[in-house]
């Protein structure tokens, strides 16, 4: 009886605390801008040429796009990427962690 109280309690916990989509989005964006960053400074590091108007048009194409799901105790949202990666994002308990996919990945 304690087992099946306990789990009311966390679910109910888990409804109130679903993260939004701006959440979300703001995830996927930060994903977005450590990654760019991240080839930004690969590149000019070969090259010596900077890439933030590049990292701020990707950020910007992005915004206000995306798939946006609630499963009550738990969301997802999912962007497409240019080519054949995706971003996609899961939720719960106020926290949302992201990843980068590529569609390729995993196909033989």
């Amino acid at each position: 009886m304690r087992m099946l109280l306990l789990l009311i309690l966390i679910g109910v916990a888990a409804y109130f605390t679903v993260p939004t989509r701006e959440t979300h989005e703001a995830a996927a964006r930060a994903l977005l801008e450590a990654q760019a960053q991240e080839q930004t400074s690969q590149v000019q590091q070969q090259s010596g040429i900077s890439l933030d108007g590049i990292v701020d048009f990707v950020t910007g194409m992005m915004a206000g796009q995306g798939r946006y799901e609630t499963y009550y105790v738990a969301s997802k949202f999912t962007i497409d990427m240019p080519g054949a990666a995706y971003v996609e994002c899961w939720g719960a308990f106020t926290q949302v962690q992201c990843r980068r996919v590529d569609r390729g990945a995993g196909a033989s």
